[in-house]
Parts: C-alpha cells; sequence; structure tokens
C-alpha cells in the first residue's frame, strides 16, 4: 500500500528534479490514460473540451511547475476579456479591453524572455546595478514554501508557442471577438 502511494506521489506532485519529460515512463502513462478516457468522451463535445484541458494542465503543470499558475492567469484573464468584449457594444471600450489582453500577455511574454536584456541595457546606459527578480518564485516561495531561486528566471515552457502559436492563441481569441 505504500508503494502505491509513493506512485501517486510522484505521478501527481510536481518534482523540480524530474519533470514530465517525453522521454520518461511517467509521460507514456499519462498518454495511456488520456487516450483511453478520451475514447469514452470524444463525442460529447463540452466534456471532450473540459477532459482536454483538465489534462492539459496536468501536462503543463508536470512539466513546468510552478509556471502552471501563470498559464491559469492568462488563460483567466483572456477568458475574462473575450466574455467583455463580446458583450460590450462600446467600440472604444472593445479597443481598450483588446490592447490590454495585448499588453497583459506580451507583457508576460517580455518579462520572462527579456528581463535580463532590458535590466542590462539600463545598467549599462545609467551605471546602475540592477538585479533581476523573479517574482512568480518569489511568491511561490512565501506562499508555499518552495525553495525556487529568485534570482533567476528560467522560462517556461513554451511561452513563445502559446501566445504565438497558429491559432487559437490568447491574441487571436480576442482579435477575433473584437472584430465580431
Amino acid at each position: 500500500m505504500e508503494t502505491i502511494k509513493l506512485l501517486l506521489k510522484h505521478f501527481f506532485v510536481y518534482s523540480e528534479t524530474e519533470p514530465m519529460l517525453f522521454s520518461g515512463i511517467i509521460f507514456w502513462v499519462f498518454l495511456l490514460v488520456l487516450l483511453a478516457g478520451y475514447q469514452l468522451v470524444y463525442r460529447r463535445n463540452h466534456i471532450r473540451n473540459i477532459y482536454l484541458f483538465a489534462f492539459s494542465l496536468f501536462f503543463y503543470y508536470k512539466s513546468g511547475g510552478l509556471f502552471f499558475w501563470l498559464l491559469i492567469f492568462s488563460t483567466v484573464i483572456d477568458y475574462s476579456l473575450g466574455i467583455a468584449i463580446g458583450k460590450t457594444e462600446r467600440k472604444l471600450i472593445r479597443k481598450l479591453l483588446v490592447s490590454f489582453s495585448v499588453i497583459v500577455n506580451l507583457g508576460v511574454l517580455s518579462y520572462f524572455k527579456y528581463s535580463y536584456f532590458y535590466i542590462n541595457t539600463i545598467n549599462s546606459w545609467f551605471g546602475t546595478h540592477w538585479h533581476v527578480t523573479n517574482l512568480l518564485a518569489e511568491w511561490s516561495n512565501q506562499i508555499s514554501g518552495s525553495h525556487f531561486n529568485p534570482l533567476i528566471i528560467i522560462l517556461p515552457v513554451g511561452i513563445s508557442f502559446t501566445l504565438f502559436k497558429p491559432y487559437p492563441t490568447p491574441l487571436m481569441f480576442t482579435a477575433d471577438l473584437f472584430l465580431q
């Protein structure tokens, strides 16, 4: 019984030293469970979408850990803005909501991809000695007692892809709603 508990814990809890990789056995078990369950729900669109969304979030959690919350944040922001855009008739409000979506999405991408570039440029231009701080790591350490290094920003798995993949992207979602 203790062995089963350890296996379940290993499967469900994120490990910074052992993330879910495509080449690992945990990924293949995950994929088999996903495909087996998919056979039961593939004909019912709503349930299928929820099922695939839940498995996608779990995969992202197991491969990226604390960046899971970043994906949740982005999804909630864009979904909420999409609903607001759909309900609003005033063109100015719609433009502001789309602009806010673009700023949030590009801001998150910019923070994780270009923080070192921005800080190094500011330091070289103005002779300052600023350091990059990983706010997500600091918050995680304070809230959950984790031990992430707040002086290192690690690029989240697929952050550019989730923003710029062919379709649907958060930016395309809000832009499409705006254009309707």
